[in-house]
């Protein structure tokens, strides 16, 4: 067969049959045009012109009551003029007089069916006045007139979606397809349509097809991933998951989502092996694996189980992305978590050599450096957080707490002082303020600011087991107030049960009480405590010990409390010595 270049016969006689008719219907159009101006005279032509011109005019200038009596004027002289309809109705739109609006686009359409917009605002007017069936109809009867216009389909799909009638949405979009083949677009909004009607076997088809139609494409190959998770067929899913690999074995997120398949097929060593490997890819984006490390350790039932795992990962993190604020967060605030102070110490410092605009990091650097008992650095941290933060109450606490401990007991005065200025609606962190005050002005022998300070403690926080322990404490040192100190320290250890050095201080307020066989009591509860004993409490029980008459006792617990060392009183040698009693 000899094959000859160009168009067959009757290709060509179709294609000028078509331009013929093309040219027939441009015909039409002005033939109609020509026949209504000719039911007009000149004068009337002339006139409705006119009219219609000054109305355009009065509507570019924003008077629209002016428009819409020329439009009306430019329909009285001619009846069938669509154009004037057409204008009057969307100014009647303006000014909410849907019904009218709806009767002259009607009209005008019926007059002039060829022009598109005036459907468009029919199917408005109908939306605005929730006539929802009647914009359907717009719109089945403007794809009729104008079929190879796709997105008439896609806004009556739309329509049909939201009166509910999805299998009619479905068909339209089907239609979209034959026109334009398989897209991403039409194939997710046919799957939730399936979703909805309860066909999930359908709507998974619309995303094999839609992978199928685009074999190279990762993007379709994931969502048809999901999807077999979605429904519990793990097995398609990891199947679809390894072609991704293949296609694209450095994709950020691939891993991540494999390993959540393992992990919900109950493979947790396979789920934390693709877990590191997404980890460990730099082009995975920060925020997602920090909102997956969270997870580890915000939920203690993770952490115990997972701890190895959290650092394992969070180190992985720093080496892909070395120098970020955000990693060495992170990495700070599991360490420290795990116990590991020094070592966030560490990186802590690194982070506000990087950025030390971080309050936040300051203030756990405040926190372990004293945890690590290191007063000195303490102090040097909080007044240079101070500096760089001088309304953030919490660095003037630390401040004073370790200038306390340094008996540098002014400075701390003045720092507590000024802090407490600072707080504004936190009234916990306002008595702590009050409370180390109090504890500060002790140590200065200043009792009647200390006891004003514990007062005003426990008036913004009468439960605080600490600020009542040793106020009492305090107080029976002192000979002073002892039947509000029994209270205060009873009351103490109802709150701690558990602490030993509670025990001590309510067994030594009945001690100065008189009440010696209680006080012994509760002090050799304290002894027994788990706790490291003091020195304190074992010349406590030596001297409770004597009282009642067991004097060889009280002194083999004296010379333990020599042996201790912590916290003996000044007549400790001189009770050994002269096995007696010294107050």
């Amino acid at each position: 067969m000899n094959i000859k270049s160009g168009l067959s016969p009757v290709v060509l006689m179709l294609i000028i049959a078509l331009l013929a008719l093309g040219t027939t219907v441009q015909a039409q159009k002005k033939d109609k045009k020509k026949e209504d101006d000719k039911s007009l005279n000149d004068f009337e032509l002339k006139e409705r012109k006119a009219a219609f011109m000054d109305a355009n005019k009065q509507k570019l200038l924003g008077n629209p009551e002016e428009a819409a009596e020329l439009y009306r004027k430019a329909i009285k002289i001619d009846p069938k003029h669509d154009a004037s309809m057409f204008e009057l109705a969307r100014i009647y739109q303006y000014q909410n007089r849907l019904d009218d609006a709806i009767v002259l686009v009607n009209d005008a359409i019926e007059i002039n069916n060829n022009i598109s917009w005036y459907y468009l605002l029919l199917s408005d007017l109908y939306k605005e006045n929730r006539e929802y069936e009647k914009v359907v109809d717009v719109f089945n009867r403007l794809i009729a007139k104008f079929p190879n216009k796709i997105e008439y389909r896609y806004e009556l799909a739309h329509i049909l979606t939201v009166l509910g009638e999805y299998k009619d949405a479905i068909e339209c979009y089907e239609q979209i397809e034959d026109i334009i083949g398989i897209s991403e677009e039409v194939s997710l909004k046919k799957r939730t349509l399936w979703t909805n009607l309860g066909k999930e076997n359908k709507a998974l088809n619309e995303i094999e097809l839609l992978a199928e139609a685009y074999p190279g494409s990762i993007r379709y190959l994931q969502i048809l991933a999901e999807t077999y998770v979605k429904m519990g067929d793990y097995d398609k899913a990891l199947a679809t998951y390894t072609q991704v690999v293949e296609l694209a074995p450095d994709d950020p997120y691939i891993h991540i989502a494999l390993s959540d398949l393992y992990r919900q097929k109950g493979n947790d060593e396979k789920s934390y092996e693709e877990l590191k490997i997404g980890f460990a890819n730099p082009e995975l984006d920060l925020d997602t694996k920090i909102q997956i490390l969270v997870t580890y350790y915000s939920y203690d039932q993770i952490f115990n189980v997972k701890a190895d795992q959290a650092m394992e990962l969070a180190e992985i993190l720093n080496r892909a992305h070395p120098g970020d604020s955000r990693t060495l967060s992170l990495y700070g605030d599991l360490l420290y978590k795990m116990a590991r102070s020094e070592e966030a110490l560490v990186i802590i410092n690194q982070l506000l050599a990087l950025d030390p605009g971080k309050y936040a990091a300051w203030e756990q650097k405040i926190f372990i450096e004293n945890e690590l008992g290191e007063n000195e650095q303490v102090i040097k941290s909080c007044k240079e957080t101070s500096e760089l933060f001088p309304m953030q109450p919490v660095p003037y606490l630390m401040l004073g707490f370790a200038q306390s401990q340094q008996k540098n007991y002014n400075e701390a005065i003045d720092a507590l002082e000024t802090g407490a200025k600072l707080v504004v609606g936190n009234n916990l962190l306002l008595a702590q303020f009050y409370s180390t005050l109090g504890d500060t002005y002790n140590q200065k022998k200043n009792f009647e600011k200390s006891d004003e300070n514990y007062e005003k403690a426990l008036t913004l926080s009468p439960n605080d087991a600490f600020v009542l322990n040793n106020y009492s404490y305090y107080l029976s040192l002192r000979n002073s107030q002892l039947e509000k100190a029994r209270t205060m320290a009873a009351k103490a250890t109802e709150l701690k049960p558990e602490s030993a050095s509670f025990m001590d201080t309510y067994g030594w307020v009945l001690y100065k009480l008189g009440e010696y066989e209680e006080a012994a009591s509760w002090i050799k509860k304290s002894i027994d405590h788990p706790d490291k004993d003091s020195g304190t409490v074992l010349e406590h029980y030596g001297d409770a010990l004597y009282k009642l008459g067991r004097k060889a006792d009280a002194l083999e617990f004296w010379k333990r409390a020599r042996e201790n060392g912590e916290g003996v009183s000044e007549y400790l040698e001189k009770k050994i010595n002269d096995q007696k009693l010294y107050e």
